[in-house]
């Protein structure tokens, strides 16, 4: 047909089918020493994942004292008795689900790797577990791995923090003033309904946030972001034997001795602020370190281990606070004095009291001393021996200087102008918890004092003259704080 219509055709001949290749599979192998795992930078999902834990933490320890209540008891009147099963069963119905959520966000991260290397006797097509295949443009050896996440913590920069908590509460803080100036109505409820929500995660957690933040960014601390995370995480569950201690077998103690602790302004409720809370909070955030000892290689992790479950301790105690303030009758007003006050006084007063018992219990185990743990039996596998390499948007490689193990430039110079007055540490677990009982009875004991002082006070003139008498507290407690840090960070002082 080509030669008879002058035209020149192309015969084409048909190719049999090429053979599909091999898929080679490739099991899982053991993680090899010193592998390198790139990952992209993600400072801000540690504080979103632990801002939804301590929401299903709060529910906990308030649940959790409802069915130890109904036990003790079940009115809450601050008497034994009376024992109201159904109480104590309706609480654990409502527990459950909470604990549940809890086990489940704390469920352990898998890391997978897979790594190609050129090879003239491998393949092309790797089939892994999974239904995943690898195919490469020359021959090549894959191997892939399966093991828990030990990615290092991070945590976003502390100014950025510091000025979502700043203008968070500023602008939280003008919504809610037309609710207190000129009482509800539609436009200002509406306001107020809108920002509570809003108010309340930025009043509790960022000025907790950017304390941790300083602490993991500047004191030369080393440590994966699971087992940060888990630090914080028993910290917040430590407020459930404190809150049982203080609500409910305290009050039974003061009834005990004629005295009323819940009536205001009384010797009883003074003991609770001032005997009750030190003794049982430090001593329950003592107990969650305790826990946590696996986790302490010298006293300076053992502080950072304190001060980290203090910061947990601290985040629930806040959600309470505040939440309490937003309903107050001068909301506005109180919300922007109690997040303020408490994020720049209580959060790193609850972290400096429980360090000193972590530094102390980190000096103890520096002597030799054990305690069992669950780490490392053969329930657990060790961890991979891996090199994390962190990457930005734009695929650059993120400086390792803020997940060192030495303290930062700036630090080493602020705490080496103080080291001459540096103050020796507690070398002994019991001596840590006392001086760690001790100042937080001083810190809740001078400030109930004070207000006792001046109930009988002009109103303006006692608010002025407490928050006079906090600055001095908030002034004596960093002084503390600045004493202790050179021993902390940089050792004892030399003699």
């Amino acid at each position: 047909m080509g030669e008879l219509s002058r035209y020149r055709s192309q015969v084409t001949t048909m190719q049999p089918l090429l053979q599909p290749q091999q898929l080679q599979q490739v099991p899982l192998t053991p993680v090899p020493d010193q592998l390198t795992v790139w990952k992209a930078s993600t400072p801000w999902h540690t504080v979103r994942s632990m801002l939804g834990l301590v929401i299903v933490c709060f529910f906990i320890s308030q649940i959790a004292v409802l069915i130890v209540a109904g036990y003790i008891d079940g009115d809450m009147n601050g008497t034994i008795g009376p024992f109201d099963p159904l109480f104590t069963f309706l609480g654990g119905v409502c527990l459950a689900p909470f604990l549940m959520l809890f086990f489940y966000l704390r469920r352990p991260r898998l890391t997978h790797t897979i790594q190609a290397y050129p090879s003239q006797e491998g393949s092309q097509l790797h089939a892994l577990a999974g239904g995943a295949v690898v195919k490469s443009p020359g021959p090549t050896v894959v191997q892939h791995h399966l093991f828990r996440s030990t990615a290092p913590l991070e945590m976003p920069r502390p100014k950025h923090l510091w000025m979502l908590f700043v203008c968070g509460v500023g602008i939280s803080t003008l919504c809610l003033l037309p609710l207190t100036i000129l009482g509800a109505n539609a436009l200002t409820l509406l306001l107020a309904v809108a920002i509570v929500l809003p108010a309340w995660l930025i009043g509790f957690s960022t000025p907790v946030f950017a304390w941790w933040s300083i602490t993991s960014r500047h004191m030369g601390i080393h440590i994966s972001r699971r087992d940060a995370e888990w630090i914080l995480a028993a910290g917040m569950l430590s407020t459930i034997p404190a809150i049982v201690i203080n609500s409910v077998i305290s009050p039974i103690l003061v009834s005990l001795v004629g005295l009323d602790a819940a009536a205001t302004g009384t010797l009883g409720e003074g003991l609770i602020l001032f005997m009750s809370a030190p003794i049982g909070e430090e001593i329950s955030k003592m107990l969650a370190v305790l826990a946590l000892s696996h986790l302490i290689v010298s006293p300076k992790h053992g502080f950072y281990v304190g001060s980290t479950v203090g910061f947990g301790f601290a985040l629930l105690e806040n959600a309470s606070y505040i939440f309490m303030a937003l309903l107050s009758d001068y909301s506005s007003i109180a919300y922007f004095f109690t997040a303020t006050l408490r994020g720049l006084s209580s959060v790193p007063g609850h972290a400096m009291w429980t360090g000193l018992s972590g530094y102390a219990i980190g000096c103890w185990l520096a002597r030799g001393n054990r305690l069992p743990s669950l780490s490392g039996t053969s329930y657990l596998s060790e961890d991979a021996d891996a090199n994390w390499v962190l990457y930005d948007k734009q695929g650059r490689a993120v400086p390792t200087t803020t997940w060192n193990t030495l303290p930062s430039e700036r630090l080493a110079r602020l705490l080496t102008k103080h080291r001459e007055h540096a103050w020796p540490m507690p070398q002994t677990i019991a001596n840590g918890l006392l001086l760690a009982i001790l100042g937080h009875a001083l810190w809740n004991g001078s400030s109930w004092g004070v207000g006792m002082l001046l109930a009988d006070s002009e109103t303006l003139l006692a608010v002025l003259l407490q928050l006079a008498w906090l600055f001095v507290m908030v002034v004596g407690l960093w002084v503390c704080i600045l004493r202790w840090l050179p021993t902390i960070v940089l050792g004892p002082k030399p003699r």
